[in-house]
């Protein structure tokens, strides 16, 4: 009787379906990176006269304006938090990040003036000290590849690059004369615009990665040289822009 009774087959295993990725969520994270500064500039000097003991002064005491630029290269880390909305393949989010911003130890910018002085330089120094930087962005991804989010970003930029001396050296266009200036950096906060662009990959459920690339402008900052001995005067103006290359790693909770 036993040997008549039908089989019973075991009970299929359960099936429990991978969790559907999404990006929707608050988020926080880490990031580092380098800043690549080419900053334009300008500047006016008066009092460059005989009696100031600049041979060959023009004879008005000014001249300029000079034109110029710099490139330096420092650290940028720190941290973001953000939330995202997915909205079929569209993700918009809201970022806030503040980081150390590292000057790169200064910045040199040349000048020429080819007209009271033909050949003459004006070579500009800052020294850089520690500043920071900060946004607050907006961000719009298309997320074509399930977890490879591409973006676009951009919003508000705050921060103060920490120069904290300057000097200035003036030669003549044959290098026999020269004028040495000194003056105090300007730190403070600005306001400005960041605009940008990256690729964000997640790894897991919480865990993802990102490159960034930050371009930011904090506008222009005003400041002048003096030479203690003659009275001469170096105005000069520098551009507060920066571009950003930057990593981050994110968790989302």
């Amino acid at each position: 009787m036993a040997a008549d009774l039908p089989m019973r087959s075991p009970p299929p295993a359960p099936f429990y379906p991978a969790p559907i990725f999404t990006w929707t969520g608050f988020y926080a994270g880490v990031n580092a990176g380098a800043s690549f500064d080419n900053k334009a500039g300008s500047a006016t000097a008066n009092g460059f006269t005989a009696a100031n003991g600049f041979v060959g002064g023009p004879a008005t005491g000014s001249f300029g304006p000079f034109r110029g630029g710099s490139s330096s290269t420092g650290f940028v880390g720190g941290g973001q938090i953000g939330y995202n909305i997915q909205n079929g393949m569209f993700v918009y989010g809201l970022e806030a990040d503040i980081d150390y911003f590292g000057g790169g130890g200064g910045k040199t910018r040349s000048y020429a003036d080819n007209v009271v002085f033909p050949g003459g330089t004006l070579t500009t120094r800052s020294r850089g000290g520690d500043g920071y930087l900060g946004t607050v962005r907006g961000r719009l991804g298309v997320a074509a590849f399930d977890r490879t989010l591409l973006y676009v970003t951009g919003g508000l930029a705050y921060g103060d690059y920490g120069t904290s001396t300057r000097s200035a050296r003036f030669t003549n266009a044959t290098g026999t004369n020269f004028i040495d200036f000194n003056g105090n950096g300007n730190d403070d906060t600005r306001i400005g615009y960041a605009v940008g662009a990256g690729v964000e990959y997640a790894f897991t459920q919480q865990i993802s990665g990102k490159i960034e690339y930050l371009y930011t402008d904090l506008g222009s900052r005003k400041y002048n040289l003096t030479n203690p001995n003659t009275g001469a005067v170096i105005s000069a103006r520098s551009d507060g822009t920066s571009q950003i290359a930057r990593v981050g790693l994110n968790y989302k909770f």
